[in-house]
Parts: C-alpha cells; sequence; structure tokens
C-alpha cells in the first residue's frame, strides 16, 4: 500500500482486481456512494469503527479477566422481560 502526505492528508493507495473492482462499483451504486474516492473513505471508515470496536471488546475481556461479563440491567437473560424489569427495579431502589 502506499501512501503519500499532503497538507494534512494522505494518499492511500491499493491495486486490486477487475473482478473486486467491479463488484465494489455494484456495491457503491446500491449504497448511494459516487467515485473511488468516496468507496474507499467508506470501507476505510468501517475499517477502524470495526478495530474501535475489537478494542472496547478487548478491554472488556481484560477488565474480566476470563470471567463472563455481567449482562446490563436492561438485556433479558433467560428468565424473560418480566424477570429482567423486576432485577432493574431492585437495582435502582423501587422493587
Amino acid at each position: 500500500m502506499q501512501m503519500e502526505k499532503d497538507q494534512g492528508s494522505e494518499v492511500w493507495q491499493a491495486r486490486i482486481g477487475h473482478e473486486l473492482a467491479a463488484e465494489l462499483r455494484s456495491d457503491a451504486e446500491l449504497l448511494g456512494l459516487s467515485g473511488r474516492t468516496e468507496i474507499v473513505k467508506a470501507g476505510l471508515a468501517m475499517l477502524h469503527r470495526h478495530a474501535a470496536e475489537e478494542r472496547m471488546a478487548r478491554g472488556v475481556a481484560e477488565f474480566y479477566g476470563g470471567a463472563e461479563p455481567p449482562l446490563p440491567l436492561t438485556v433479558a437473560d433467560d428468565d424473560g422481560p418480566a424477570a429482567s424489569r423486576s432485577r432493574r427495579k431492585r437495582a435502582n431502589g423501587r422493587g
């Protein structure tokens, strides 16, 4: 991948095959993206979000040291939504 700096921005380039390029043009049309720049920016933004989610997940795993993290109070478990609401009320001192 080639990177060139230019006054506060960088150019990132990668050579891809014709088949993938055709698929990406079709994807771009479906998503309302116009041109290679918008396609590449959208892909890089998605990659960045995925990496941020992975960093967060690893941080949670490290914090809990391999133990199962607790579910948020608003998430229903095997007991169903009513049990979840009851736990939430107890946690808020209303039940």
